[in-house]
């Protein structure tokens, strides 16, 4: 009978750390860094900070979050695709929904969007994992419909949905802990304003948002301005000074005895992203919010020779504008620039200009 109802059964005691902790925010958890190590498969490996070290701290940070139930709490990243953040994302939905005994939802654009996102990235990740055994074995075991994971307790059931963000329905209906939002700048802007509402009754409250941004001020960007501005800033032992890699760009590109290198646009040493610290640019401004902005330079697992071919291969404004949104994660929006109060006002200034009557 209890196994009908979705309880556990005796504990499998390699799934010790996994199952303990069923009161919210147990001290017997393992940190979110183990549980990476443990139970997410990246490719044939497991989760590795190795050639992705920015995202490091960006993970003890949601760690300390989740650790002391710091409450409404937001992370923002604005970053390069594929620096290995969307499944740092993933694994920190799973290990709150069945660690640390909350309600999750990973919002995406659209539905067929979160149904593919669930079938080729989440469920993946977790083949081969203690987690993943005890629940196909039955020892762990809830529903586990398309775009829905569950995860039964002692103290009840915890959720995570997978889901997009087009329908208002998604938005509107479901209590969460944790708000996962992906690819920000394809969701639709009101019902994004809506998904906030679902953290109302939780006394964790955190919002973790993440896309490579398109339009300067809007989206990803306005959020990262809105935090404390963090960038990953590398130095060099020639000279002592720090750089913001993308911000140099390309100024840092340097070529020795036919190899790509990153070299300090100053004194012209070598450069290892590596080395690197994140520094806020804005720590006082930023009313509690954390923010990141995370480029592919920053990222060693991403070759710097295929940086340096897109960006040879990027001859129009547009694709220059597309090359900085997402390698350098410098919004650009290129041939896309809304017309804007803003812009009107900037090219009054810089450039006068009168209206007159077109003579007939």
């Amino acid at each position: 009978m209890r196994e009908r109802m979705g309880h556990p059964r005796k504990k499998d005691p390699a799934l010790g750390q996994i199952l303990q902790g069923d009161a919210p925010f147990g001290a017997e958890a393992p940190p979110l860094g183990a549980f990476l190590k443990e139970e997410i498969r990246a490719g044939e490996r497991g989760f590795t900070f190795r050639g992705r070290e920015p995202l490091r701290e960006i993970a003890a940070h949601l760690d300390g979050i989740l650790r002391l139930g710091l409450p409404g709490r937001t992370v923002s990243v604005l970053k390069g695709a594929q620096v290995g953040l969307t499944t740092l994302a993933i694994g920190l939905a799973l290990y709150a929904a069945a660690v640390r005994r909350l309600n999750v939802g990973y919002f995406l654009p659209d539905q067929d969007f979160a149904d593919r996102f669930d079938a080729t990235r989440v469920r993946p990740l977790l083949r081969g994992s203690k987690l993943a055994r005890a629940m196909r074995e039955g020892c762990w075991k809830g529903a586990s419909p398309k775009g829905l994971l569950e995860f039964p307790g002692l103290d009840g059931s915890r959720f995570l949905y997978v889901l997009g963000l087009r329908d208002i329905g998604n938005a509107i209906s479901l209590p969460l802990d944790l708000l996962i939002r992906d690819e920000v700048d394809d969701l639709p802007p009101g019902n994004l304003k809506w998904s906030e509402d679902r953290l109302d009754a939780s006394r964790l409250a955190l919002t973790v948002n993440l896309a490579v941004g398109r339009m300067p001020g809007e989206g990803i960007h306005a959020m990262y301005l809105r935090g404390d501005q963090r960038r990953w800033l590398v130095p060099c032992l020639g000279c002592g000074k720090e750089w913001a890699l993308e911000e140099e760009w390309p100024g840092v590109l340097k070529e020795e005895e036919g190899r790509l290198l990153l070299a300090c646009p100053g004194c012209g040493a070598a450069l290892s992203p590596r080395a690197g610290r994140w520094a806020a640019a804005a720590p006082g401004e930023s009313g509690g919010e954390r923010s990141y902005r995370l480029s592919q330079l920053a990222v060693p697992a991403i070759g710097l020779e295929r940086v340096a071919a897109k960006w040879e291969a990027a001859r129009l404004p547009g694709e220059r504008a597309r090359f900085r949104c997402s390698s350098l994660a410098m919004p650009d929006a290129g041939e896309m620039q809304p017309l804007t109060r803003a812009l009107f006002r900037r090219l009054r200034d810089e450039a006068p200009c009168w209206l007159e009557e077109v003579p007939a």
